[in-house]
């Protein structure tokens, strides 16, 4: 199971990380997804390559928010 890391900009507030959670959970190939707001950091545990790689990544980015796998990630391990 692929494990990614996005660094993640333009949080306004916790309630809106907390959607982008569960907007996340509800990706029926998503098993674990976490949000800090804080760090700015969203990791995704899940089943797939990279056509769900690029759903989570809209997912994302239909929140409005900016992402980029973080350095050195590599969806492609796990």
């Amino acid at each position: 199971m692929p494990d990614v890391t996005f660094v993640v900009s333009d949080f306004v507030d916790a309630e809106e990380s907390e959607n982008l959670e569960r907007a996340l959970t509800r990706l029926e190939f998503v098993d674990l997804a976490n949000v800090d707001s804080e760090r700015g950091l969203v990791a995704v545990s899940y089943e797939g390559g990279e056509a769900e790689l690029g759903r989570i990544e809209s997912t994302i980015e239909e929140a409005g928010l900016r992402a980029e796998p973080s350095p050195g990630a590599d969806p492609d391990v796990g």
